[in-house]
């Protein structure tokens, strides 16, 4: 039962490892039929203004500069040209590696990019370059505040030659991601499709290369299902219809969407670029249309993937974190108990204000749900070690004879009230516990360079050093000798090369996740020790009814 049991964790841990590559190899993502249609809001807005022309309110400045927004969050560059968002700065992010305290910066800066608010053709065949209208804009310099918590500036373009007229209102708020939106247009020659920006809200393409980083690129929020476009299955435009209640760019942390805020029925996704290390994609929604006045009203939102930030919006995009993979099919199973385990590690973290100490006294929590299992499992174990010789006689007497032989194991098992599976199950119903908290600390933001002590800067990434492997191993070692075994003595000394291979296997893991091995190991064995000591009985005889 224990090469079993041994051979279960490895084939589960090499899923873990290879199964990520496979599916992004076959082009699979998981979907969820768990999102719900979204109740869109009609938010107030400014009395019109003549399209080409301010407000009276905010008189335009004759300027090609960009336009700076700092609110406490953010710092954001719109350029005149295109009226286009420039920069996009999330001031309380930052960088890791050779960047380490820059700010996250979630506009791509290529030279080749379509900046966030392009308006481009409507049909995505023929975008190819970026738009170079010149907008006037309503002020040059904002700065929110306690006292000003809200600023409105409005962009605004007027062709003399034809008469075409668009105006971009764009209201920020203090202590906010998302932005609101209003576009105006009127005597367009074509229709135009309003574009999200290449890779906006993609901070980082590489960590889709590690395998454990959940779904990134453009993802949808389609008649209430959510959908993904995997950008090595794109040829060159994607294009979608029904009842969009989002579109956004997503990597493992961080995101842009575009909200709507009245109907759209169609989404297009474009590919510009071809190689994985140089991936570049954007979403657009078409509805601005040529001739007459028309008018587009949406929220923008690009920052982190907080849970409870992305749920305050109300419209499911929180469904963008990819709480969990194992099988494919399971993702649903896996959310079931990675969310309820978030909730109740982000709820540790507030008194502690440490997420290691936190991963801690949430591995008591589930240690000590399992303590009967434990304890039954450990009693089932003793039992078949106890019944070990009457095993290995049953064997060599019917060697030959499959059939008999597990026939008199099945009594023998009866007879002795032991279960061959018991000693099994515990660890068994851990492994989705496992599962949940390793794709936590790989794809929620709230782990994202969490410290817990001394050389463990951040929890989602590997121990530098390796200690915390190591000490894992050394308690697996101590682990391994304090449980009974039904093993021959050359299969044990064979059990102990277990450890090392965990040990070589989680050297690259996240130390939150090593840590809480590490941590259920220790209780595991202080469990048995004083399971040994003070409600061990002697089990050599068969229990009498």
């Amino acid at each position: 039962m224990e090469k079993r049991l041994i051979l279960f964790l490895i084939l589960s841990f090499l899923v873990m490892f290879f199964y990520p590559y496979l599916i992004k190899k076959l082009g699979h993502q998981p979907t969820s039929d768990e999102a719900r249609r979204v109740a869109t809001t009609t938010r107030p807005t400014q009395p019109d203004a003549p399209l080409g022309l301010p407000d009276r309110n905010q008189p335009a400045i004759a300027t090609t500069n960009d336009v700076t927004v700092e609110t406490d969050l953010l710092r954001i560059t719109v350029s005149m040209q295109g009226g286009t968002i420039k920069t996009w700065e999330l001031k309380k992010y930052h960088r890791g590696g050779t960047h380490a305290g820059e700010p996250v910066q979630l506009v791509y800066q290529g030279a080749d990019a379509f900046y966030p608010l392009s308006l481009v053709p409507q049909d995505p065949k023929t975008v190819t370059n970026p738009p170079t209208e010149l907008y006037m804009p309503s002020a040059q310099h904002l700065i929110l505040d306690q006292q000003h918590p809200t600023a409105e500036l409005t962009l605004n373009y007027t062709n003399p030659a034809n008469g075409e007229q668009i105006q971009k209102k764009l209201t920020f708020h203090q202590g906010k991601y998302w932005v609101n939106l209003e576009i105006q247009a009127a005597g367009l020659a074509q229709a135009r499709t309003l574009i999200l920006g290449t890779n906006f809200g993609i901070a980082e393409w590489g960590d889709a290369n590690r395998g454990f980083s959940g779904f990134i690129g453009p993802t949808h929020l389609i008649d209430g299902q959510v959908s993904h476009d995997p950008p090595n299955k794109i040829s060159q435009s994607v294009e979608h219809e029904g009842a969009i209640q989002w579109t956004a760019l997503q990597d493992k942390y961080f995101l842009a969407a575009f909200i709507p805020q009245e109907a759209a029925r169609r989404v297009w996704v474009l590919k510009q670029g071809e190689e994985q290390k140089d991936q570049k994609v954007t979403v657009g929604l078409p509805g601005i249309t040529a001739g007459e006045k028309t008018r587009m009203q949406l929220l923008l939102y690009a920052g982190p993937k907080e849970y409870d930030t992305l749920k305050d919006l109300q419209v499911n995009l929180e469904e963008t974190i990819d709480f969990g993979w194992f099988i494919y099919g399971s993702w649903v199973l896996v959310r079931v108990v990675a969310q309820p385990l978030f909730a109740v590690l982000r709820f540790l973290q507030h008194y502690t204000h440490n997420y290691g100490a936190a991963i801690i006294l949430l591995t008591i929590f589930v240690r000590v749900l399992f303590i009967p299992l434990t304890h039954k499992s450990y009693r089932s174990m003793k039992a078949m070690q106890a019944i070990q010789p009457k095993v290995a006689a049953l064997q060599k007497k019917h060697k030959d004879n499959k059939e008999q032989l597990n026939r008199e194991m099945l009594e023998l098992y009866k007879q002795h009230k032991v279960n061959p599976f018991g000693g099994c199950l515990p660890s068994l119903l851990q492994v989705p516990v496992f599962v949940a908290l390793f794709n936590i600390l790989y794809t929620t933001i709230e782990l994202r360079q969490a410290p817990f002590i001394l050389w463990i800067h951040d929890l989602s990434d590997k121990d530098p050093y390796y200690i915390l492997p190591i000490l894992m191993g050394i308690t697996m070692v101590i682990q391994q000798k304090l449980q009974p075994s039904q093993m021959d003595p050359r299969q044990a000394r064979l059990m102990l090369l277990m450890p090392a291979f965990l040990t070589v296997l989680f050297l690259n893991f996240p130390s939150g996740l090593v840590l809480y091995w590490m941590t259920s190991n220790l209780l595991s064995i202080g469990q048995q020790a004083i399971t040994m000591r003070y409600f061990e009985r002697p089990m050599h005889e068969p229990a009498k009814s």
